[in-house]
């Protein structure tokens, strides 16, 4: 599982979160995706990660152009990404074949622990939800 997010605590609290259901997790601030120093192609390769979860931040424009390239990658086909966002306005444009599920802030715990593994088992790499 690899979670990207703007907000170092928000990764920590993910990652505790998810490794709790039974996922191993490691996180990223998207800025050091795309300014540096971490490499997309190197962090997946390390990682191969069942699902990506990507949150979708303020500025969302800025936001949104960092996720369709990440998503566009080589190293990411085949990975579903589960996105979330407040956004609401924007939501819909964020829906797409790589897209498995899209949460609206704010969600419960149960709500983006299902969404996850909803993802997982439609990955279809053989990885297993708890």
């Amino acid at each position: 599982m690899l979670v990207l997010n703007g907000s170092e605590d928000l990764i920590e609290a993910l990652e505790e979160l998810l490794d709790e259901a039974g996922f191993q997790t490691r996180g990223a601030r998207v800025q050091d995706l795309v300014r540096g120093p971490l490499d997309f192609t190197t962090l997946v390769k390390e990682t191969h990660p069942a699902v990506i979860v990507y949150d979708i931040s303020v500025p969302f424009d800025l936001s949104w152009s960092a996720f369709q390239k990440l998503a566009a990658s080589p190293v990411a086909a085949g990975i579903p990404f589960v996105l979330t966002t407040t956004n609401r306005e924007g939501a819909k444009d964020y829906t797409g074949p790589d897209v498995i599920e899209l949460l609206l802030k704010p969600y419960d715990i149960e709500q983006f622990t299902r969404a996850v593994s909803l993802a997982v088992k439609r990955g279809g790499d053989g990885a297993a939800a708890p």
